[in-house]
């Protein structure tokens, strides 16, 4: 006989106020490095990092290291939702150590793929 689970069950104030920094903090890192990976590392000219309706460096045809960039993103948001698979089972508190890093996860999946995605398709489209 199945038996209600309470709505605080599984839930933790301070590891939810943890993940949201953990998130924050990723966030920041991720928008700082997507700027400084190809002014530093390549040094492509910030004026080539901004443009409308996309930037000229997308335009490149051969593969960049901010393609490289992007790809580790995706990689790092499958490594965040395998985790959050791990904290479902193991945490004691499962339903926020589940929930925190499976949305930072899918999050950087979606970061990630969608600028690869749209790379790809400026690069073919032109």
């Amino acid at each position: 006989m199945d038996v209600p689970v309470g709505r605080a069950a599984g839930v933790s104030g301070g590891r939810e106020r943890l993940w949201g920094v953990v998130g924050g903090l990723v966030g920041v890192l991720v928008g700082v490095g997507g700027l400084l990976v190809p002014w530093l590392l390549v040094g492509t000219p910030l004026s080539d990092l901004v443009g409308v309706p996309y930037p000229p460096i997308f335009t490149r045809p051969t593969v960049t290291v901010l393609d490289y960039y992007f790809l580790g993103l995706v990689g790092l948001g499958l490594i965040f939702l395998e985790g959050a698979i791990v904290a479902l089972r193991r945490s004691k508190y499962p339903r926020t150590d589940g929930t925190g890093p499976a949305l930072l996860g899918t999050v950087l999946c979606a970061l990630g793929g969608v600028v690869l995605f749209m790379r790809l398709w400026i690069v073919v489209h032109r």
